[in-house]
């Protein structure tokens, strides 16, 4: 074993190294309060970061009960599409800002290839699975299960990032899967929907979780190497909004879009607004504070906000089963990340 003595030594003299003036100890002193310092700011950005990802979650939450709300005037696919390319308006008003069109060049060609994509995979199609998922089996059972995604993003982080598996994630889980089932539609369910429908409205659900994970991965790598999150959602919208379009074209056919009325439009557009233009900016600046992983960690406190506002403003029955199995669900993705 080496003499931790002569390993201090060793680094002491890299300090002769150091380009600042005076003698090692002031040199000591300079690194000591450079590293501090870098302390404060790291820690200031993840509170940030954590706040961001909090607010984030209150306005997906309650998007998520807009939605629902309006799934009979307005298909949630489409509006999936018009929310995009609202946002991607107000996206590209706010761009000259921060750049320019010349701050696309300041993007690596693969870092915009994994923007576009991630778009495409959590937006187009796992927003739309979600939201199809909610207006089968209801706000109160999609939001919890869809909300399980950060199980899905430790998945990932095992073979990608080689980080270890405790106890607390083995528990974690066990609680998730747990509290899945919980949610899972039982036979009251089945008298409002038939039981086909239910068990597709669970599994996509579970699909747009594990979509969202991925997405929010390859987010965080793009973001990475872009100057700005206004540049990064500059890529995203545009790709999302035509992808998105695709999926309620493919699905539907033109009658999706027969609930864009002129008396409603200017409803659709402030929630667009909302849930997107400043939605997305929200939800790409806690990425970027406080990482992949903390960012969906944060996100799982959407259910404990939405399930409630179902109650009470749409008036969905939540039974014992499905409140525990929302905390089990929220518990077991704590205990993991």
């Amino acid at each position: 074993m080496a003499n931790p003595g002569v390993i201090f030594d060793f680094r002491l003299v890299i300090l002769d190294f150091l380009p600042c003036s005076g003698n090692r100890q002031s040199k000591i002193e300079n690194l000591k309060s450079a590293i501090c310092n870098l302390q404060s700011e790291t820690s200031s950005m993840l509170l940030l970061g954590i706040i961001l990802g909090l607010l984030s979650a209150f306005i997906w939450a309650t998007t998520s009960l807009a939605i629902k709300a309006q799934a009979d005037q307005t298909n949630p696919l489409s509006f999936n599409a018009f929310r995009m390319f609202v946002a991607m308006i107000f996206t590209f008003a706010l761009l000259p800002f921060f750049g320019g069109v010349s701050a696309f060049t300041q993007i690596p060609v693969d870092a915009i290839l994994v923007l576009a994509t991630s778009s495409v995979i959590g937006i187009a199609i796992g927003d739309s699975l979600y939201f199809w998922s909610m207006t089968k089996i209801g706000a109160a059972r999609a939001l919890p299960i869809s909300g399980t995604y950060p199980l899905f993003t430790w998945a990932f982080a095992v073979p990608l990032l080689n980080e270890p598996i405790t106890y607390a994630d083995l528990l974690g889980t066990l609680l998730v899967v747990l509290g899945v089932y919980l949610l899972s539609p039982n036979e009251e369910a089945r008298t409002a929907i038939d039981a086909r429908t239910a068990r597709w409205g669970v599994l996509t659900a579970i699909a747009a979780a594990a979509l969202w994970a991925l997405a929010t991965t390859m987010l965080k790598i793009g973001v990475q190497q872009s100057p700005h999150v206004i540049v990064v959602n500059a890529i995203r919208l545009p790709v999302a909004a035509l992808a998105s379009a695709i999926v309620a074209q493919l699905y539907g056919g033109m009658r999706v879009w027969q609930g864009y009325t002129r008396q409603n439009l200017p409803r659709l557009v402030a929630l667009a607004m909302y849930s997107t233009g400043i939605g997305m900016i929200v939800w790409t600046l806690t990425v970027d504070y406080a990482g992949a992983a903390r960012a969906a960690l944060l996100n799982t406190a959407a259910p404990l906000i939405g399930v409630p506002l179902s109650v009470i403003f749409l008036h969905e029955r939540v039974t014992r089963k499905v409140a525990v199995g929302t905390l089990l669900a929220v518990l077991g993705v704590w205990l993991i990340l």
